[in-house]
């Protein structure tokens, strides 16, 4: 394209040098003979004779052009040296053009690059558990043989314990057969007992002696027994008084949410029993139901068929989606990963986006974002509405509502400029910048709009760094302390909206 351009603008520039030319040799004055009068003839101009045949020549006269020719021929240069600069400025723009689209294809080879270079990273790591598992597994089932071996050795083998027991059951029930046969003779006939009594009278008392001795001994594993037994039925009456007090907090919190039905008020459940089945197969949907929550950690299922999963909850049912405090987790991490979710519950984290994309699209949430910086300031942004998309949607910021100005202290409005980007990381590049990657340019996962206004997965910077001039590499909300200044803690939560948790 630009070879055949350029060989275009040649021709045309030799074109007009060459009527450049011809225009300045047209305009030259010839020396004419003088006008003749009207009848007059006019001398031819070779007067010699050469043969009977001969005919004078007359000199024709060079007519000069007119002015009119004169500026059309300079309006055709002006046209031609006009189109020549057109196509110039053209040919440059595509090849400035050819330029970026080389520039883009050579960085999405760098993210795919890097997006392999991750997966073969992980499937290793996926290799690696799997032998150590089945090492482990190797390791176990030879500690078992090993066990077992040892243990037919001592006790004997299994089939001859077996029997060993068998045999001591028919031995007992023959006892207790013999009992009860006894037992009925002296209750039947008092003769019988007579008899007993004297031949126990007559009885040596080496004899005597044993028979008292078995019996304290049997009245003693009795006692020990009875004691425990005792114990037992102890700890079963403590964990059936907590059940009972967690099934009483449950009603109450139950209670208090039929209370606030004005419509469904009056069919309060009387019976506290009634409602014990209805506690223990319910499920949670979202950190509302916090009650059902232990050290702040909840199980959700959103749906009877999708998996559960753990989160941290917060008061007013606020559900944590991502904690910020110190550098043990990183955020520079791939596609995947943030996909998945990864980090600690309990410190810092990020839930997921298949986890966050399934929250929001089940019922409608608000966001707030809680954030403090290295002075103990604290700011709070937060937006009536919050939702984002599937992976086919990579993820877009498909619904960010508007921004809470009544929260105190206010933090400023710098994610708006982020609405129905897509999500983008180091290695899948979604942020509408040809020139760059904003994911690497951060350090970070996010909505990135070539680029943006914050910052909540940059890079961690304590107190041993220079977090105030940190940057765009680190954590910064623009409207609180400014690009440049990382922040000390950030959290991100969701909450659904309205207490009654309405479906799509």
């Amino acid at each position: 394209m630009g070879a055949s351009t350029v060989r275009l603008c040649l021709a045309l520039i030799c074109c007009a040098c060459s009527l450049s030319g011809a225009l300045q040799e047209s305009t030259v004055p010839t020396q004419a003979p003088a006008v003749a009068t009207v009848g007059a003839v006019v001398p031819p101009v070779h007067t010699q004779w050469r043969g009977r045949n001969y005919r004078p020549h007359y000199a024709t006269p060079t007519l000069a052009p007119t002015a009119a020719q004169h500026n059309e021929m300079k309006e055709l240069m002006s046209n031609l040296h006009d189109r020549v600069g057109i196509l110039a400025t053209l040919d440059e723009d595509q090849r400035h053009r050819l330029e970026v689209i080389d520039k883009k294809v050579d960085q999405l080879l760098d993210s795919n690059t890097g997006r392999m270079e991750s997966l073969k990273a992980q499937q290793l790591n996926f290799q690696q558990r799997l032998d150590s598992f089945e090492h482990i597994q190797r390791l176990t089932r030879h500690t078992l043989d090993e066990l077992k071996g040892e243990t037919d050795a001592i006790v004997g083998t299994r089939a001859g314990r077996e029997l060993s027991h068998k045999q001591k059951n028919r031995n007992k029930l023959r006892e207790l057969s013999r009992q009860t046969r006894a037992t009925s003779q002296q209750q039947s006939n008092a003769a019988s007992y007579l008899d007993i009594f004297n031949r126990t009278e007559h009885t040596p008392q080496r004899a005597r002696g044993r028979s008292f001795n078995d019996t304290e001994l049997d009245v003693a594993g009795r006692l020990d027994a009875l004691a425990t037994f005792l114990v037992s039925l102890a700890y079963n009456v403590k964990d059936t008084q907590q059940s009972v007090g967690k099934l009483v907090q449950n009603t109450n919190n139950i209670r208090r949410r039929l209370a606030n039905r004005k419509a469904q008020s009056a069919q309060l459940p009387q019976n506290v029993a009634s409602l014990a089945p209805a506690v223990a197969e319910e499920h949670a949907t979202s950190c509302l139901q916090s009650y059902l929550a232990v050290n702040g950690i909840l199980k959700l299922q959103l749906t009877p068929q999708s998996d559960p999963f753990y989160v941290p909850c917060q008061e007013d049912g606020w559900t944590v989606v991502m904690n910020r405090s110190s550098d043990d987790v990183s955020f520079e991490r791939s596609w995947l990963d943030y996909k998945e979710g990864f980090g600690n519950l309990a410190g810092d984290f990020f839930i997921g986006l298949d986890k966050l994309h399934a929250l929001t699209s089940s019922s409608l949430h608000e966001l707030r974002i809680w954030m403090q910086d290295f002075q103990d300031n604290v700011a709070v942004a937060g937006y009536d509405s919050f939702a984002i998309s599937g992976e086919r949607e990579l993820y877009a910021l498909s619904l960010l509502g508007r921004y809470q100005e009544h929260l105190q202290p206010p933090a400023g409005d710098s994610f708006s400029y982020h609405a129905g980007a897509k999500f983008s990381t180091f290695d899948s590049d979604n942020d509408n910048c040809l020139e760059c990657s904003c994911a690497q340019r951060h350090k970070a996962g996010g909505w990135f709009n070539a680029c943006g206004t914050s910052n909540l997965m940059g890079v961690y910077h304590g107190l041993g760094t220079n977090y105030q001039r940190a940057g765009e590499t680190g954590i910064y909300w623009d409207t609180f302390q400014g690009k440049d200044y990382s922040l000390r803690s950030i959290k991100m939560l969701i909450r659904p909206l309205g207490q009654e948790e309405a479906r799509r």
